[in-house]
């Protein structure tokens, strides 16, 4: 089969961190095994082999296109709780066939793969955290040729959470988020650059937007670059917890949003049983267990304002210490680059492109209802539209490596 036989065949079969990584690989290899960049009509052709495999009408392509379209772009909890962009906002109004919608792709294509081309040495290994990762492996991938030089690991704000904090937050969302879902700041009157829902109110979660912000505060202050300064706070914490012991006495305890005692028993819990070591240690070795200490060069890639996992990540691990690359808008609350922390500024076009149509997502809809995965695939009809971004961006990958 070729490259593309295999590709329109093939399907999320696994919805487990490890299926998603092995999928993202051979996703890889399947459009590696592509030579020549696809016009608009042979990529709508094979979207509708790719239909059929998905037991959908291909002579409908168009309205299930539309469909898929007009549903995804949800990057949080639910569509009213997570600032809800939709990808259509930037590939035009009105409705859009296959054809143009192809086009529309390739476009978005081009700014990824120049933003990627330009940050990430071919020579490093990356390793893109989250679903995100999907057409940022992909795009890297395509250009460097050598898909052993791109990791993927999937993490998550529901992958951070306890179970018994998972299911108080959920049942307490209302009380604490109200019928809009989110909070613009913390309980400490600090801004982290995006919306909140229940999820951060995690301990792990909570506790690292507080060390994030004392780090970049003392950034700003002169006492270093945040590379330096949040590594030594981050270790002190987990030695000595003295931030955990002031927010068991003093507060708050509820990060975001409305105070609530259920949401300060559990988070208090965490605190007084260890977790957040806990969890920072565990997440170390399922991090060391996918991506051996001893690879050189290795940079995680993420993509948001916040920085809770890579700078997670950056904390946790220790030595061999990786270094942290984070496309961000918010550039400069961060302070100067150095080798173990960077930060790249992005535009809101970037970000949608990375961010909207992908195959799998972070099931917080299903969290909600009890459900224990993290993850799952998005329905056919937003496989699809994935299927057609993928050769796209395929398109736009090998176009930009001729100019």
């Amino acid at each position: 089969m070729s490259g593309l036989e295999r590709l329109a065949a093939r399907g999320p079969d696994d919805p487990t961190p490890e299926g998603f990584a092995a999928h993202l690989d051979l996703v890889s290899g399947d459009l590696l095994d592509v030579a020549r960049p696809l016009d608009a009509a042979t990529a709508v052709a094979w979207a509708e082999r790719r239909a059929s495999a998905l037991d959908l009408d291909p002579g409908r392509i168009d309205w299930y296109l539309g469909r898929a379209l007009a549903q995804t772009g949800s990057l949080g909890p639910d569509e009213v709780a997570e600032y809800r962009r939709n990808l259509a906002a930037l590939v035009g109004d009105g409705p859009l066939g296959a054809v143009e919608l192809f086009d529309a792709f390739v476009v978005l294509g081009r700014e990824v793969v120049r933003t990627v081309r330009g940050t990430l040495p071919a020579t490093d290994t990356v390793v893109f955290l989250g679903t995100d990762a999907e057409f940022l492996k992909l795009t890297r991938d395509l250009l460097t040729g050598d898909p052993s030089r791109t990791r993927t690991f999937y993490l998550s704000r529901l992958a951070l959470l306890h179970q018994d904090e998972r299911e108080v937050l959920a049942a307490t969302r209302h009380e604490v988020f109200g019928g809009a879902g989110t909070s613009d700041g913390s309980a400490t009157g600090a801004a982290g650059g995006r919306h909140f829902a229940w999820m951060d109110n995690g301990l792990v979660a909570s506790q690292m937007f507080q060390l994030i912000t004392v780090a970049r505060d003392r950034v700003a202050a002169g006492d270093g670059p945040f590379g330096e300064v949040f590594p030594a706070l981050f270790r002190n914490e987990l030695a000595h917890g003295h931030h955990q012991a002031r927010r068991r006495t003093h507060g708050p305890l509820t990060m975001f949003g409305e105070s609530h005692p259920r949401v300060a028993e559990i988070i208090g819990r965490g605190i007084d049983e260890g977790r957040f070591a806990e969890a920072s240690r565990q997440l170390a070795w399922r991090f060391r267990s996918a991506v051996p200490a001893e690879v050189d060069g290795l940079t995680i890639v993420d993509i948001g304002a916040s920085g809770t996992q890579p700078c997670l990540l950056l904390g946790a691990l220790g030595e061999p210490a990786p270094s942290v690359l984070l496309y961000t808008s918010g550039r400069k609350a961060w302070g100067p680059d150095t080798d173990r922390f960077r930060t790249t500024r992005i535009t809101g076009r970037f970000a949608m492109a990375v961010e909207s149509v992908k195959t799998f997502r972070t099931d917080y809809e299903g969290a909600l209802r009890g459900m224990a995965h993290d993850l799952c695939a998005v329905p056919a009809d937003q496989q699809l539209l994935a299927f057609l971004k993928r050769l796209a961006f395929h398109r736009a990958v090998l176009e930009e490596r001729r100019a």
